[in-house]
């Protein structure tokens, strides 16, 4: 039955607001983890590759961190949601809410959006105090580098919504790490620039341009390092919200289908 636009913002709203409040439970142990990770690469990136030839030093790894970050950090609310829909299904009961099934598989997006765009923001400060002499940002724009963490983090989360949809069960994540998200990730330019890619293959660097994890890493690098090194930070932007618009189109179908959502 359709509900009264202003009650269905209302849950939208506190569905957010518990969300955020079971992110919180777990944010110090994510910061823990994250920190481990962040450190050990920036030591090893920063101190032990240049000495085998690397060009890139700690703060061209540093910003891939940001937005590894900002795409693997779905995979928790992923996980919890596909072992929900493989096993207790309390979701059910979310779809008994006041709120459209469109509006609640958006929120899913947006919550796993905004946990991933908070863990991230914490990666550049804490890369600055481990390596304070070492790193410096002289082509940095903040506006610039809180945008694209922002439009990097939104497109993951309705790109959860189609992992969540072709997602069967719990056991077939690994499957779905191997076979879709490390292919878009060990191509987007993690270590390398499209540039560099372009030097090697023109052919294999126009291909790339439908992997909508490269405009991520090349959209971070354009706000804090070196402009000549990547393509334009505008274009960027516009490329990951043209492909943000199919991905929460096909999330939501699945989403609808799997769950006979009417």
């Amino acid at each position: 039955m359709p509900y009264n636009r202003s009650i269905q913002f209302h849950v939208f709203y506190k569905l957010l607001q518990r969300d955020f409040h079971v992110f919180l439970s777990h944010a110090l142990n994510n910061s823990i983890n994250m920190f481990c990770w962040v450190t050990l690469s920036l030591l090893v990136y920063q101190f032990i590759m240049p000495e085998m030839g690397c060009v890139y030093q700690g703060d061209f790894l540093l910003v891939s961190c940001v937005i590894s970050r900002a795409f693997f950090g779905i995979m928790d609310g992923v996980c919890t949601i596909v072992a929900d829909l493989d096993n207790n299904k309390t979701i059910s009961y979310d779809m008994t809410l006041p709120i459209s099934h469109t509006l609640l598989f958006i929120k899913i997006a947006i919550s796993n959006a905004m946990h991933a765009c908070l863990l991230s923001l914490l990666i550049i400060p804490i890369g600055k105090l481990l390596l304070w002499n070492y790193l410096f940002f002289p082509y940095l724009s903040i506006s610039k580098l809180l945008l694209i963490i922002l439009v990097s983090s939104s497109f993951a989360g309705f790109f959860s919504l189609m992992i969540i949809g072709i997602t069967k069960n719990i056991m077939q994540i690994e499957d779905v790490w191997n076979g879709i998200l490390f292919p878009l990730f060990a191509l987007g330019g993690f270590q390398f620039t499209w540039k560099v890619m372009y030097t090697i293959s023109p052919f294999l660097s126009y291909l790339n341009c439908l992997n909508p994890v490269m405009y991520m890493f090349e959209g971070i690098r354009a706000a804090t390092l070196e402009p000549t090194l990547s393509i334009s930070f505008w274009h960027c932007c516009s490329m990951l919200i043209i492909f943000t618009i199919p991905m929460a189109y096909i999330g939501i179908h699945l989403l609808k289908r799997r769950l006979d959502a009417i």
